[in-house]
C-alpha cells in the first residue's frame, strides 16, 4: 500500500521528475526517417545540461571518443545499421560496461536500444547511473532467463549488491524484449529516488526509493552474452554540475590488486612513457592505451617511496633520489642525472650533507612525487616538506625551499621556509613557478586551509613572502600536482588536486573525493577544466571515508595530459584504506573550461 501511494505521487510530480519545473520544460519531439521512426523526447531545461549522441558523426567500425570501455576490451564499435550508424557491443561471455566521463548523482537518462542476439540464456543487459566503479553503482537490469526487469545498486567492494524489490500493477506489467525491436528507456534519478520509463514516457514501470549510493557518478552501457545496439542517448544533467568530458580513456594499472598510490610519468625520447611506482615500473610504447609490467625497477634506487623526475630543457633527465644511512630513516637526496633517458646515470649534489633523522623510525622529511620545476632562467626548484616534532610525537610541517643553478651538481637553500612566512602548520605539498609577470609563485595546498595558497618570490627564489588564499581552488588535503606545459604554443600551466570543501571535516574525516583539474596562461588566474575523478563513499566506523583520492601526478606530452593517482576501492589496514593506481589519459584539444567554478565540493 505504502509503495502504491508513492507510485501515486510520482504519476503528479512527472514533470519534475523530468528535470525541469511544468511551466519552463522545452521538449522536442525527434523523429527522423528509415530506423529513428520512434519519436524519442529530449529535454533541454537550459543549454550545457544536455548531452546528446545519434552517433551520426562517427566512423564504422571506430569508437566514439566520448564513450570508453575497458581498455583491454573491444567489445563496443560503432556500426552500420541501414542508414544510421548505432553504437553495437557484440557477445561475449565478459560482463562488459561503456561509460560516459561524466560526474553527476540526479540525471534522466534516455537510450534507445535493439537487441539483435541473444547468445545464451544467461545474458543481460544494465543502463547504470552513479557508475563510480563495476562495484559501486546504480542499475536497471535486464535477465534474459527470467525473462524480468530490475533495479539494483551496490555501494563498492564492502557492500552486497542490492535487488530492490517490485510490485508492479499487473496492467502494467513490461512484456518480455523481443529481438530486432527498438525499446526506449528512461532512467531518472533523484535522491534517493529512481524511476525507469520503458516507451511510455509519462507511466513508470519500475522504482526505487530507498537508493543508498549517492555519489554523482558516470552513466554507463553494459551487456553479457547478449549483442545490442544502443542509439540516440539523451543526458540530462539535472544539478547542472557535472559535464561530460571527450576525449578522455581511464583505468587501473596493474591486474594483482595491490595497494599502489603515488606515480610518476617520464616521456621517453621515442614518445615512449615509463611509469615509476615506489620500487616496480610499468611501460608503455601506445600513448598510454595500455601499459606493461610491473617490472623490476631499473633506475637507482630511491630510498623514498615517491619519485621526482624532471626534463631539463637540455634534454637531461633530472631524478632526486633519497640516500640513508645503513638501515636510519635519516635522509637526503641527491641529484642523479642521465642523458640517454636513464639508461645511465651520473650523481649531482646533495640538498643537503647530514642524514636528517625524526621520530624514532621516520625520516624528518618527506617528499611527494613531481616535486621539481625548472624556471626560465634555468634555476631548478626542489620542495621539500619537513616533519616537527616535540620528541614524542609529530606536531606539523613545514616547507622548505631548495635551489640548484647548475643541473643539480650544486644546491642552495632558501633564506627562510614556511615557518616564516604562514602561521599554518600542518603537512603541504609545493611546487615552485614563475609567473608571466616574473615573479615566483610557491603554491601550496595545506591540509588545514579551506583552499590552495601561494607564497611569493621577486628575488628568484632567495627569499619568500606572504601566504594569499585561492578561495576558488578549494581543498581539503594537501595531495596536488603542478606543471607547465612545455609543449604548449603559449605559457600554460595545470593543477590538478583534491578538491574537497575543508568544512566537509564535520560529516567525515579525510574527505578526498574529487580530484579537479585547472588551467592557467600566466599562472596567476586559473580556470576550471573538467572533474577528472569523483567518488563519495560511505565512511568506516572511525569516520574515514572508504574512498580517497591520494599522491596525484601530472605530465604532459605533445597530445595529452596524463593523470595518476591512488584511488581506494575498499576499506584496508591503512588509514588511506586499499589504494589502487589509477590512470587518466585527456586529450589536451577536448578541453574545454567551464563557464563558472563548480560551487558543489
Amino acid at each position: 500500500m505504502i509503495l502504491f501511494l508513492k507510485f501515486t505521487i510520482y504519476l503528479f510530480s512527472l514533470p519534475f521528475f523530468i528535470g525541469v519545473p511544468a511551466n519552463t520544460a522545452d521538449v522536442t519531439s525527434v523523429a527522423p526517417p528509415g530506423l529513428h521512426s520512434q519519436s524519442l523526447e529530449i529535454f533541454t531545461p537550459r543549454p550545457g545540461q544536455v548531452y546528446t549522441d545519434d552517433f551520426e558523426d562517427e566512423k564504422e567500425a571506430g569508437s566514439p571518443s566520448p564513450w570508453i570501455e575497458n581498455n583491454k576490451h573491444n567489445y563496443w564499435n560503432i556500426a552500420r545499421e541501414g542508414a544510421n550508424n548505432v553504437y553495437r557491443v557484440k557477445s561475449n561471455e565478459v560482463s562488459t560496461w561503456s561509460w560516459l566521463h561524466v560526474f553527476e548523482r540526479d540525471v534522466t537518462f534516455d537510450v534507445r536500444f535493439k537487441v539483435a542476439e541473444v547468445a545464451k540464456e544467461d545474458a543481460e543487459l544494465k543502463f547504470a547511473v552513479r557508475f563510480n566503479d563495476y562495484e559501486a553503482l546504480v542499475y536497471l537490469g535486464y535477465n534474459f532467463k527470467t525473462e524480468k526487469w530490475y533495479l539494483a545498486e551496490q555501494r563498492g567492494k564492502d557492500f552486497e549488491e542490492v535487488v530492490f524489490e517490485q510490485v508492479i500493477n499487473s496492467k502494467r506489467e513490461v512484456e518480455p524484449l523481443k529481438t530486432d525491436v527498438w525499446y526506449h528507456i528512461r532512467v531518472l534519478s533523484e535522491n534517493e529516488t529512481v524511476t525507469v520509463y520503458i516507451n511510455d514516457m509519462t507511466r513508470p514501470k519500475l522504482w526505487a526509493t530507498d537508493v543508498r549510493h549517492q555519489s554523482p557518478g558516470r552513466v554507463a552501457l553494459g551487456a553479457y552474452n547478449a549483442t545490442v545496439d544502443f542509439d540516440d542517448v539523451a543526458l540530462n544533467l539535472r544539478s547542472g554540475q557535472g559535464r561530460v568530458n571527450e576525449g578522455v580513456l581511464e583505468y587501473t594499472i596493474g591486474d594483482d590488486d595491490r595497494f599502489r598510490e603515488g606515480a610518476s610519468i617520464v616521456e621517453k625520447s621515442n614518445g615512449d612513457l615509463l611509469l615509476l611506482h615506489r620500487s616496480e615500473e610499468f611501460h608503455s610504447s601506445d600513448q598510454g592505451e595500455t601499459f606493461t609490467g610491473p617490472f623490476p625497477f631499473s633506475w637507482p634506487k630511491n630510498a623514498h617511496g615517491h619519485h621526482s623526475v624532471l626534463r631539463l630543457k637540455s634534454g637531461k633527465l633530472l631524478n632526486m633520489v633519497a640516500e640513508r644511512a645503513g638501515k636510519g630513516q635519516g635522509a637526503r637526496f641527491r641529484a642523479k642525472l642521465s642523458s640517454d633517458d636513464g639508461a645511465t646515470w651520473v650523481d649531482g649534489g646533495v640538498t643537503w650533507e647530514a642524514y636528517r633523522e625524526g621520530l624514532p623510525g621516520k625520516s624528518e622529511v618527506i617528499v611527494m612525487n613531481d616535486k621539481l620545476t625548472q624556471v626560465p632562467n634555468g634555476r631548478i626548484f626542489f620542495v621539500v616538506p619537513v616533519r616537527k616534532d616535540d620528541g614524542e610525537k609529530i606536531t606539523g610541517h613545514k616547507t622548505e625551499i631548495y635551489y640548484s643553478d647548475d643541473e643539480g651538481k650544486t644546491w642552495n637553500q632558501s633564506k627562510n621556509d614556511s615557518d616564516d612566512f604562514t602561521e599554518i602548520n600542518r603537512y603541504a605539498e609545493g611546487k615552485v613557478i614563475q609567473t608571466s609577470k616574473g615573479t615566483l609563485r610557491l603554491y601550496t595546498p595545506w591540509n588545514t586551509a579551506h583552499s590552495v595558497r601561494y607564497s611569493v618570490s621577486r628575488d628568484n627564489g632567495e627569499t619568500w613572502k606572504g601566504d594569499f588564499a585561492l578561495d576558488k581552488l578549494r581543498n581539503s588535503r594537501s595531495s596536488f600536482a603542478l606543471i607547465q606545459d612545455m609543449y604548449a604554443p603559449r605559457t600554460t600551466f595545470y593543477m590538478v588536486w583534491v578538491f574537497n570543501n575543508t568544512f566537509d571535516t564535520d560529516i567525515v574525516f579525510l574527505p578526498r573525493s574529487r580530484l579537479g583539474l585547472a588551467r592557467s596562461y600566466d599562472g596567476i588566474h586559473w580556470e576550471y577544466m573538467m572533474d577528472v575523478e569523483r567518488w563519495i563513499s560511505p565512511a568506516r566506523k572511525d569516520r574515514r571515508v572508504i574512498t580517497q583520492i591520494l599522491d596525484p601526478s601530472l605530465t604532459a606530452t605533445d597530445k595529452y595530459l596524463y593523470v595518476t593517482i591512488g584511488r581506494s576501492d575498499r576499506a584496508g589496514e591503512s588509514g588511506h584504506n586499499h589504494q589502487r593506481l589509477r590512470f587518466y589519459r585527456i586529450e589536451k584539444s577536448r578541453l574545454e573550461p567551464y563557464p563558472a567554478w563548480p560551487t558543489e565540493f
